[in-house]
């Protein structure tokens, strides 16, 4: 499986770290002079020597840190939004940014303090030049702190995102708790599906794949996402689902008609409407009345009125779910192919 863009993201430390490592080995420089050298010359070349891995060590960490993080605009939309989701874009731009700027003022600070090092008329005179310059890159590093703290945490919380795979086909599931989703996702499955925790949220996705002819199809269940009214959702679930509209190139939407889910049909009628306004305009919608095993005549009927053309299965045994997932399959690819041909 592709990997996300995330997992490349590098450690980053903190000011404190930086400094330490940048400092220590500085301090271990091991300088190759002529026996010939005169004690200037060799304070000389040892200051030199050590403001020069100082500054190496500071300059390429940091942007180590910057070219590790994924340029933004070159990401698949669904994944900008997760890292907007998550992290903030235009925040994480900024940090970036001051850590590049800094970059640069380390940079300079070395090449002013190696002209005072060379001019220097006495061994002191040297040192000093190096200790001011250890000064400054210090307070520069300092002020990096929170940005530093801030894009580890980023990190950490970007590294959460699943490894999906935006160039293949996605079927995402929707519908109330309760109702089956998780099971079409397994049944349908070849593979056990893997289970990862989304940072916006206390539950987990599902994601599991399964191959149509060549075609590797992947399929969604998200809890806490898409399984309740738009004015019960947060700002940050709100933004997922506009990450996950990405995503979906078909849905399927299940309904309950027994008691169990608790909910009833009518609120399971209104969220299929907010799904429809979620999801582009386009986008094939498979709906499938599951659990019809234990439901009841009345309710089952219920059912049927309210959901027209809607799929019967009794997913637990494994009834439904493959015409189900076939017509899913079926509507990508009618849509692919008209897709193509305009």
């Amino acid at each position: 499986m592709r990997m996300q863009p995330f997992s490349a993201i590098k450690k980053v430390h903190s000011a404190k770290e930086l400094l330490d490592i940048a400092f220590h080995r500085a301090s271990k420089t091991d300088i190759s002079g002529s026996s010939r050298d005169t004690p200037l010359e060799k304070a000389k070349k040892r200051e030199e020597a050590r403001v020069k891995v100082a500054s190496n060590v500071l300059e390429s960490r940091l942007m180590k840190v910057v070219k590790s993080f994924p340029s933004l605009e070159k990401l698949h939309p669904f994944y900008r939004e997760m890292c907007d989701v998550l992290v903030g874009n235009q925040i994480l731009k900024k940090y970036l940014a001051s850590l590049e700027g800094s970059a640069k003022v380390i940079k300079r600070i070395a090449s002013e303090a190696i002209i005072k090092i060379r001019r220097a008329q006495t061994p002191k005179d040297a040192a000093r030049a190096r200790i001011e310059a250890y000064g400054r890159m210090t307070s520069m590093i300092k002020k990096l702190d929170d940005r530093l703290v801030f894009l580890e945490q980023a990190r950490k919380n970007l590294a959460k995102v699943p490894s999906i795979n935006p160039e293949e086909p996605t079927i995402v599931v929707a519908g109330y708790p309760n109702t089956g989703k998780s099971t079409i996702v397994r049944i349908a499955s070849t593979a056990k599906p893997e289970i990862a925790e989304y940072p916006f949220t206390t539950k987990t996705v599902i994601l599991g794949h399964f191959n149509v002819g060549d075609e590797r199809f992947q399929i969604m269940d998200t809890p806490g996402i898409l399984d309740r009214p738009m004015s019960e959702r947060n700002p940050i679930e709100k933004q997922a689902i506009t990450a996950i509209k990405h995503l979906a190139q078909a849905v399927i939407f299940v309904v309950d008609p027994t008691p169990s889910c608790g909910y009833s049909l009518e609120e399971q009628v209104s969220l299929l409407e907010e799904v429809k306004e979620i999801m582009p305009a386009d986008t094939p919608i498979v709906i499938v009345i599951n659990k019809v095993d234990l439901a009841s005549r009345e309710d089952l009927s219920r059912a049927r009125g309210l959901f027209k053309d809607a799929i019967e299965a009794a997913a637990i045994e494994g009834i439904g779910v493959k015409e189900t997932i076939d017509k899913a399959v079926k509507a990508i690819m009618e849509r692919k192919k008209k897709a193509a041909s305009t």
